[in-house]
């Protein structure tokens, strides 16, 4: 088994167009389960359940720019659906965003990422005297967040 144990700076939350969420310092993925209790006489004293539905939610917390915070307060007061996408970041580079070198990480889609669509359900702007202002997003998942599996082609298959 060839397990690589990924690093928090490599794993980040990117928009529909695969660009990083600008300025990230953490994000969360939450997945959970809802169950539907089963029971009868035969189940004695125990518990059982099947899963009813499944729902999802992201948060993120950013370093705060203007740009940045007013997007996510537009997509807030209209209640847009955003698609994001899961998954690492395809860079692996020195520099760092905003630095003239590049403007923001790529989702890496050559591997497995997950992806699906939220509402903003939560903006929490923190401005501490004497630190960097940041913000809190909290994005609720609606419908499915699904897998999306690159398929690998063998080297020497021509297709």
């Amino acid at each position: 088994m060839n397990t690589q144990i990924i690093k928090g700076k490599d794993l980040m939350l990117f928009d529909s167009d695969s660009h990083s969420f600008a300025y990230a310092t953490n994000h969360t993925l939450t997945l959970s389960a809802e169950l539907a209790t089963v029971s009868s006489k035969d189940h004695g004293l125990w518990d059982s359940g099947e899963v009813q539905k499944f729902s999802w939610e992201i948060s993120s917390e950013n370093l705060y720019t203007e740009d940045d915070f007013e997007s996510m307060f537009d997509h807030w007061t209209a209640g847009d659906k955003i698609t994001v996408k899961f998954g690492l970041k395809a860079e692996d580079l020195d520099g760092i965003v905003g630095d003239a070198t590049h403007d923001y990480w790529t989702l890496d889609t050559s591997k497995t990422f997950y992806q699906g669509q939220v509402i903003i359900t939560s903006l929490t702007a923190n401005a501490n005297n004497g630190e960097n202002s940041t913000y809190s997003v909290t994005l609720k998942g609606i419908g499915k967040f699904e897998k999306k599996i690159v398929s690998q082609t063998p080297a020497n298959d021509p297709q």
